[in-house]
Order: C-alpha cells, then sequence, then structure tokens
C-alpha cells in the first residue's frame, strides 16, 4: 500500500510523505496517551522513545526513586512502548504474590519484540508466559535444585572453592589490594557452572593467574586460551544480564536507528551469539557423553544431566511425575534456556549480595562483632570443622543482617506483574494485560511501613518478639520485603542463593577481616535491569581475636 502510494505521488514526495507519516504517529502516540484508562501521574513521554531519555545520566533504581519522591506511591512510564504502572506502597500489591496458580498476576512481564530478540522467547522459569510451558520448566528446575540432598551438596561445594580461592588470596597477601566484586563474581560462577553442568570452569585460577602473569610470559598457549575461555565466559554473562535493560527500555526503531543506541545494541546481540553458542556446545557435548556412556555405567548427577534424561530411559531423577503433561523429555531449546537463567542467576546476584554486605559490615564494626559472636557460637572454635546445613539454620543474627543489607541495597530492585483478569488497584479497575512493576526499592524503605526506613539496623529483624521499637513494623510486614519476589513466581534459586551467602559470610569473616580500602568512598554500583557492585575495593587480613 505505501509503494503504492509513493508511486502515486512520486519519487520527489518522499520527503513529505515522510512528514505526513509522522505527523500521523505523533498525532496518534499522544491521542493514545491523553485517552488512556485511568491516567496517572508520571513523566511527558515522548513518541517512539517514551520516557527513556530521562533516565539518562541515572542508574534506573535512582531514576525510579526519584519519580517516586515526585509523583507519589502510584505513578505511570512508559519504555519500549509500553505502559508500565509502578506501585511503591505495600498495600498496593496485596494481590500481586499471592502463592496460588489461581492468581490474577501467573507473569511477571508481557514477551516484548525486545525480549524475544535477545533470547527470551517463551523458554526457562523467569520471562516464560505460557502457563503449561512454565510449569513443565519449573517443575524440572526445582527438582535439581531445590532438594535437601542438593542443599547438602551445595554446602560441600562452597566449602570446597573457598579453600581453593583462600590460597589465592593467602598467596596474595594481606596487603593486597583487591577488587572484591571481580573475585566474588568469579566465585559465584563457579559455583554455579558445577552446580548446572558437573564441571569446573576454573574461574577463579583462571582469575588469579591473569593477576599474577600480566605480561602471560610464563603460560603456554593452552593455558593461555583456557584463561582467555573463562574470563570471556564470565564477562559474557556479566555483559548479557546488564544487557537486558537495552531490550527492556528501547524498542526496535530505537535500537535500530538511534545512533548510540543503535551501535550498543549490536554489541550485545554480538556477545549473545558467543554466549549461546557456548551453552549449547556445552549441552550438545554432555548429550554425546551420555549417549556413549555403557548403560551399566552411572551418570553424572547435576542440572544438565537431569535434564537431558528426563523422562528417558537414562532418567537419573528419583521423583517420577502422575502429570502426563511432565512425562515428555526436555528439547534442546527448554535445556539451554533453564541453564542460561541459571548461568545469569547465580552468577551477578549472590556475587552483587556479598559485596554490599561486606560493604555494610566494613561500616558498621559493632554489627560485625556480633555477626562473628554467633558465628563462634554456633560453629565453636575449631576453624577446620565443614558447615553443615544444621548450622545454617541456626544463624539467626546472620539472617537479620542480610536482610537488612537487603532492604537498603536490593539486587532486584523492581518486579514485574501482568495481571491474567482485571482487578483493582489503588482505587482503578485495571482491564487484563496491565503491567505493573513493584518497586522494590520503595517499599522496603516506605515511611509508613518501616521504623527509621534509612537506618541501617539489623536488629528490625532479629527477634522482634523482644523489642518493642519494632512490634508495629512486625505487623505491618507482608509485602513490605519481597526479597525474592513473591507468589507462584517467587525465585526458585532462592535457597541456593542464602546457602552460598552464610556459607561464604562464615568462612571469610571467622578467619579474616575484609578491610575496606576506601572507607568515605560511597557504594560503587550502576542500576541497569538489577544493582550491580561496580568495584569494591578491599584489604583480606587475618582477623585479630
Amino acid at each position: 500500500m505505501i509503494t503504492a502510494i509513493i508511486s502515486s505521488l512520486g519519487i520527489s514526495d518522499i520527503p513529505s510523505l515522510l512528514i505526513v507519516f509522522s505527523i500521523i504517529y505523533v498525532t496518534r502516540f499522544y491521542y493514545n496517551y491523553f485517552t488512556r484508562p485511568n491516567p496517572l501521574p508520571g513523566p511527558f513521554p515522548l513518541p517512539i522513545i517514551g520516557n527513556a531519555y530521562q533516565q539518562i545520566g541515572y542508574g534506573f533504581d535512582d531514576w525510579l526513586l526519584s519519580l517516586h519522591k515526585i509523583y507519589g506511591d502510584m505513578y505511570e512510564i512508559i519504555l519500549s512502548g509500553q505502559r508500565f504502572i509502578v506501585l511503591c506502597k505495600p498495600d498496593l500489591i496485596e494481590n500481586m504474590n499471592v502463592p496460588s496458580t489461581k492468581t490474577k498476576y501467573p507473569t511477571r512481564l508481557p514477551n516484548s519484540e525486545g525480549f524475544i530478540e535477545y533470547g527470551f522467547d517463551g523458554v526457562g522459569v523467569a520471562f516464560n508466559n505460557d502457563t503449561k510451558s512454565w510449569k513443565y520448566n519449573r517443575q524440572f528446575f526445582s527438582q535439581a535444585i531445590m532438594t535437601p540432598s542438593f542443599n547438602r551438596q551445595a554446602v560441600e561445594w562452597t566449602n570446597e572453592l573457598w579453600v581453593e580461592m583462600e590460597s589465592y588470596l593467602n598467596n596474595l597477601g594481606e596487603h593486597y589490594e583487591l577488587d572484591f566484586i571481580k573475585w566474588m563474581r568469579r566465585f559465584t560462577n563457579e559455583m554455579i557452572f558445577k552446580i548446572a553442568t558437573g564441571t569446573k570452569n576454573d574461574a577463579i585460577a583462571s582469575y588469579y593467574n591473569m593477576l599474577i602473569n600480566d605480561n602471560k610470559n610464563s603460560l603456554n598457549d593452552k593455558e593461555n586460551e583456557k584463561l582467555n575461555e573463562s574470563k570471556n565466559f564470565i564477562e559474557s554473562i556479566e555483559t548479557y544480564l546488564a544487557g537486558m535493560f537495552y531490550f527492556f527500555a528501547f524498542n526496535n526503531f530505537t535500537r535500530n536507528y538511534v545512533p548510540f543506541i543503535r551501535g550498543k545494541a549490536k554489541k550485545l546481540l554480538k556477545n549473545k551469539d558467543y554466549l549461546f553458542d557456548k551453552l549449547y556446545t556445552i549441552i550438545k557435548e554432555r548429550r554425546t557423553e551420555i549417549e556413549n556412556t555403557p548403560l551399566d555405567q552411572p551418570l553424572r548427577h547435576d542440572m544438565l544431566t537431569s535434564y537431558i534424561t528426563a523422562n528417558t530411559s537414562r532418567d537419573i531423577n528419583a521423583v517420577k511425575h502422575a502429570d502426563v503433561d511432565l512425562l515428555r523429555p526436555m528439547t534442546d531449546k527448554e535445556i539451554f534456556g533453564n541453564i542460561l537463567e541459571a548461568m545469569l542467576g547465580g552468577t551477578d546476584t549472590t556475587a552483587n549480595f556479598i559485596c554490599f554486605t561486606a560493604y555494610y559490615l566494613g561500616h558498621y564494626p559493632e554489627v560485625k562483632q556480633r555477626l562473628r559472636q554467633e558465628f563462634d557460637r554456633v560453629l565453636g572454635n575449631d576453624l577446620t570443622r565443614p558447615i553443615t546445613n544444621k548450622d545454617l539454620d541456626e544463624l539467626e543474627y546472620c539472617d537479620a543482617v542480610t536482610k537488612e543489607v537487603y532492604r537498603h541495597s536490593p539486587i532486584a530492585f523492581f518486579v514485574g506483574r501482568l495481571n491474567a483478569q482485571k482487578d483493582k488497584v489503588g482505587g482503578y479497575e485495571w482491564p487484563e494485560g496491565t503491567t505493573f512493576q513493584m518497586l522494590v526499592s520503595a517499599l522496603m524503605k516506605h515511611k509508613d511501613y518501616w521504623t527509621e526506613p534509612e537506618k541501617f539496623d539489623p536488629d528490625r529483624f532479629y527477634r522482634v518478639e523482644e523489642s518493642d521499637k519494632y512490634l508495629l513494623e512486625k505487623k505491618k510486614m507482608k509485602n513490605t520485603f519481597p526479597i525474592f519476589g513473591g507468589g507462584i513466581r517467587i525465585c526458585p534459586g532462592r535457597k541456593l542463593a542464602i546457602i552460598e551467602l552464610k556459607c561464604l559470610l562464615i568462612l571469610i569473616y571467622r578467619k579474616y577481616d575484609i578491610e575496606l580500602v576506601d572507607m568515605n568512598a560511597p557504594l560503587k554500583y550502576n542500576s541497569d535491569f538489577i544493582n550491580v557492585c561496580t568495584e569494591l575495593k578491599v584489604r583480606i587480613k587475618p582477623r585479630k581475636f
């Protein structure tokens, strides 16, 4: 039709035609904007880019919090052509974290064309909006990562991996200035890689070798290749996670035609291709290994093998399913989606969490002292005794500390919900398909629900019934602290994250002290899709008893 119009007008009329189309587009955009149902306060959008241009110069979380101060507890923004209703008060999200399959909010976000281009196209768990497919994938993900035997194994692996990293840190010496986030990111990636595939990727060893062999002259070609491969894999995951924001906030036109964003999007897609090829190669090699393993020999017990063998003659899973929808084998695409989400969720989130915790403990020595006293009481004086799950369950003050750290510096600072049925929120009736964003960073510091919300005080979570100060706060705590989301979409990797975090805190602070190089420096982080620690310069020294 457009070609016919151009032909009838003549080639010289193309500029005029473009002007006409632009006027029509802008008119239609603002007609839809000014006639939208339930208009809420919020920043004024521009055609094509919506409100994304206003976020430039801010971290995404900081920008959303600044809008909260201006527009109140319920406001709206437009990103990538999509209207988002941002909720900042706990009583506004009561229906969104119901732990029932009958919830009106069964999904997180709509399947936007940006997410589909970036690889989130209806597989895995986190962004899968097909209820039947989500249920299928969630069942196998939970089976692989949430059993008691897995929890015990996760504790053992954390202990083993720390011993390795501890040896490298001791070799560097207590006066060595290191960037803690780089070490932690490699630790958590090594951990999730082993959980997911049953093998190591030598992320920690490679990083240590890189530090002590800057010129790499002492390494042979094979060692250099392995070092670079591990380094590239870690950086690829980090880049992929950070790049999610571009495919969330900017529409297809902006990503393809706005110069700076276009260049960034191309680099992100190139990185995506590298990461996806890497993971598909791992799956292919494991499938070949399984096919070549004699029937009388046992297979590995890890997430990847569990997925590949599910509902086949080589199934390693102890649980058998009565639901007919769960009885088919997994496709490579489904396996890939779950392994990708495990790698993404298991690398940056826990690494950032431990770094944020180290930052706050560095600034609150009295909290660190009480934490150590609990460690000493629960685990005794033998520093070589392995940590057990029972030990972790007894760490009440440690729980309180990590919760208070997360309240001040949440990793996932906003959580999406999409309603499958019409619902009343904030006094308005919202049609099916409305996209809401729970601004966790605002919920966790709302002045109507928290006592002295800006104060760092783990006691607000510790044996509250013994303190009058926080009793009222405890009664109001429902929906004020969605640390792992909530409802049926609650994070399936939450147990692993807590196990890893607690184990690392014990292993580090019972024997060592993390000294911040610059006590006056603010917490260095950026926020795109999640809050990410960008740098934490520390020295790790023996603890003074």
